[in-house]
């Protein structure tokens, strides 16, 4: 049985999948893990890039970030769960890392420490400022992202997964249906590759307002009046 069970959700990401894909592949002294790719009905050549790696099983499932999600966490098998987006960059030894953390120090939920790889300065400003936020309420405010989470499979299982009902704030739901029921909340001091072309295509000002203007609602919880905000309408 894999230790990790790597989960992505991929809708269109031919561009991008095989660079994550050749990157997990190349890891250095990490445990058995398998990779899930959980395809929300791509129109282009995502599913074929996903068939052409060994030891990668394909899952198709209807649209959205969250059900595709929970498909590949109950298809998964591994003791740990790791998301990923399709769009992410982990260096040589992130798996490795993970496993050893966890192993040391048990967790609920994790995440790692987040770095853009691209985005320019609003990118990068906009992802430190993340980090600080997330390390120092990994006790209180207990926030993070879906860029990656980490939780071990059963305690993932037993909080119902993620809200399939929000398009907004699901990871944050998820890690605080998990804290303080099944243990810690922590965000590692392990680096990942993480792209911000989204600052690229919007525009640094505009993005970081959108955040300024939804984290009121995210740290108190307001999920209902999350999802009046559009982020998908962002262009």
């Amino acid at each position: 049985m894999p230790a990790i069970s790597i989960v992505i959700p991929t809708l269109n990401e031919a561009p991008r999948l095989g660079a994550l894909l050749l990157a997990l592949q190349n890891q250095t002294d990490a445990p058995d893990f398998e990779i899930l790719v959980c395809d929300g009905q791509s129109n282009d050549t995502t599913p074929q890039i996903a068939r052409d790696f060994p030891n990668v099983t394909l899952l198709e499932s209807e649209r959205g970030v969250s059900r595709q999600r929970n498909l590949g966490a109950h298809r998964a098998r591994g003791e740990l769960l790791i998301f990923l987006d399709a769009d992410d960059a982990p260096h040589p030894h992130f798996l490795a890392r993970i496993w050893k953390s966890y192993r040391h120090f048990p967790f609920a939920v994790a995440c790692p420490w987040f770095v853009a790889v691209d985005g320019g300065w609003g990118g990068k400003l906009c992802y430190g400022l993340f980090n600080l936020g997330f390390f120092l309420g990994q006790s209180t405010l207990r926030m993070g992202s879906g860029v990656c989470l980490i939780a071990p499979r059963d305690k993932f299982l037993a909080c119902g997964g993620f809200d399939e009902s929000l398009h907004l704030g699901e990871d944050i739901q998820l890690i605080r249906k998990l804290c303080p029921r099944f243990g810690l909340h922590r965000h590692l001091l392990i680096p990942l590759g993480t792209s911000a072309r989204r600052f690229e295509r919007v525009g640094a000002l505009k993005l970081m307002g959108f955040y300024a203007r939804i984290t009121p609602l995210l740290v108190l919880g307001c999920w209902k009046r999350l999802q009046n905000e559009k982020y998908d309408s962002l262009s």
